[in-house]
């Protein structure tokens, strides 16, 4: 106890010698002293982006890459194993019934008698396990002597829980048809750009001479689609509808026009849909897009809405995503996926090259997706779900490589990196990293894990012709194109889905793949077992592959 002389606190700093022997003290015992404290506490990170730069990996890194080699071999694997084990099962089961039965020994040796010998054997077998209770078989089998029964039923039931994934399948998909007076030739969309830039004195000669070129070099052709609010503007006294009636418009032509194809196509019925989900990126009102097609079609007040907005040209695959969760966690239900982006109010005024790249590039369109794991339903579906990886790279150069903002004098327009080609290079290869595994045949592993064994400096690219039969890859330009056919290892004609909706219909964003699935129906020799892989890459930076097996 202390005396009342003497402060329980003792407000004076310790002399340089006292506080030098407390912390040699405390360093001999371990425990950390108060100087080391604080240089810790100065030295460690503030902010949260701080702490993510200086985080070190762990034994939880370890962990993850064990958990992703058991999420590819329960996918891709697990199926084999359980079917194998139940082939084992059964030749023990017939093992325990031949020595349980006997062989079949008639008096006479001619077909007609072992016949009868063998049919009367089948009429006892049958007695007997009729006169048995089928638990009472189950546990003689199993305890059988000598028998191996017991870990092969086990690991059977093991397997078949792990196995037992919901299965998504397409039931069958439509896209957006636009009119006539829609589509319009590079020709009339470089005097309409001049329009524009009179009306709305934005484009000086420079910028349309630079559209102009990108728009010759961009692989798109003469008949595709632009929205009637920027149309209007081939009147050269009018200028460009920017306002929310001009973009409700376009948004209601496209969506409403796409679902209305999906349920007379599919037969289905509004009030069926238990999941409606929309994905369009720079126009996002209020109410949502999700609200105007139910309002329009008179869904269910319990259908489940999702609006997403600001993915990019990837948001499709993303959206299916969403759906398969929502499916898979709800049995026997129907999801319905509209891909769109409406480009009314996302035309560019400036001056800025990297922002007028978006003008050349982006064309109307959209696809509606019917997705359902309904058991009455999928006899009737095109394609299974088997794999989709989502991947997002998070470096600032991934990250502004597609950016929406204002230019120097105020403008605002989306901004195209000039790194683009190769941003979207990375992500496509981390992705198919993560695909590779669970599509690619065990040879093509093999080599890879060969090459990387070597530490050769060039390693062996692996070839998804191999495990794949068709490809529809995100129709976003010619030079995208080009790079992905060279690293892939592509032939022109897996490409040419690809080309050709580029070259008729433009950069539909998110929507092009399926513009490109459809091509591949009416152009191509697609079969019962084809596998077909779909890529798209979005702002973020975003890669998203999907493989569909075809079911008819």
């Amino acid at each position: 106890r202390t005396s009342p002389r003497q402060p329980w606190l003792e407000l004076t700093e310790p002399s340089p010698q006292r506080q030098m022997a407390e912390d040699e003290g405390l360093r001999r015992r371990g425990a950390p002293n108060e100087s080391s404290e604080r240089a810790s506490r100065a030295s460690s990170p503030k902010t949260t982006a701080q702490r993510a730069v200086a985080y070190k990996p762990d034994i939880r890194v370890r962990l993850t890459v064990l958990r992703d080699w058991w999420s590819v071999f329960r996918s891709r694997y697990m199926d084999s194993v359980f079917w194998i084990t139940c082939f084992a099962l059964a030749c023990q089961f017939a093992v325990v019934t031949y020595r349980n039965v006997g062989p079949v020994q008639p008096e006479v040796e001619t077909p007609k008698a072992y016949a009868k010998a063998a049919g009367k054997a089948v009429e006892e077998a049958a007695k007997a396990a009729a006169a048995l209770r089928v638990g009472d078989a189950a546990l003689a089998c199993l305890n059988y002597p000598g028998g191996w029964m017991w870990p092969l039923a086990v690991a059977a039931l093991v397997t078949y829980l792990l196995r037992r994934k919901s299965t998504v399948y397409l039931l069958d998909f439509s896209l957006f048809e636009p009119p006539e007076e829609w589509k319009k030739s590079q020709a009339e969309l470089v005097q309409l750009m001049n329009n524009i830039g009179r009306s709305m004195k934005s484009y000086e000669e420079p910028d349309l001479e630079f559209m102009a070129k990108v728009l010759g070099n961009s692989g798109t052709g003469d008949a595709t689609a632009w929205p009637p609010g920027i149309l209007q503007c081939e009147d050269p006294t009018k200028q460009q509808d920017q306002t929310m009636v001009a973009a409700r418009h376009e948004a209601e032509t496209v969506i409403c026009s796409t679902l209305q194809r999906l349920f007379e196509s599919t037969g289905l019925k509004p009030k069926q849909v238990d999941f409606l989900i929309i994905n369009c990126s720079l126009f996002s009102p209020t109410p949502s897009l999700c609200a105007m097609a139910s309002n329009r079609f008179g869904l269910r007040s319990n259908c489940r809405t999702f609006n997403l907005s600001g993915q990019g040209c990837s948001a499709s695959l993303l959206s299916v995503d969403l759906a398969a969760e929502l499916l898979q966690n709800n049995p026997c239900s129907l999801a319905v996926v509209v891909s769109t982006e409406l480009i009314t109010q996302s035309l560019y005024h400036g001056h800025e090259k990297a922002f007028l790249l978006q003008n050349t590039l982006f064309r109307c369109g959209g696809a509606a997706v019917a997705l359902t794991n309904k058991a009455s339903l999928i006899g009737r579906a095109k394609y299974r779900l088997r794999h989709l990886v989502r991947t997002q790279i998070t470096d600032d150069e991934s990250y502004s490589a597609v950016f929406q903002c204002e230019d120097g004098s105020g403008a605002t327009g989306v901004r195209l990196s000039k790194k683009i080609v190769e941003v979207a290079g990375n992500a496509m290869k981390v992705n198919l990293t993560q695909l590779g595994p669970l599509v690619l045949p065990l040879s093509e592993q093999l080599r890879v894990v060969w090459s990387l064994l070597r530490r050769s400096p060039k390693r062996y690219l692996p070839s998804f012709k191999a495990a794949i039969d068709h490809f529809c890859i995100h129709a976003g330009g010619r030079a995208v194109l080009d790079g992905i056919e060279k690293n892939l290892k592509l032939d022109p004609d897996d490409m040419l889905p690809s080309r050709t909706v580029l070259r008729e219909r433009g950069n539909t964003s998110s929507s092009s793949i399926w513009y490109e699935l459809r091509y591949i129906e009416e152009h191509a020799n697609i079969r019962r077992g084809h596998k077909v892989m779909q890529l798209g890459f979005g702002s973020g930076f975003k890669c998203n592959s999907a493989v569909w097996s075809r079911c008819r």
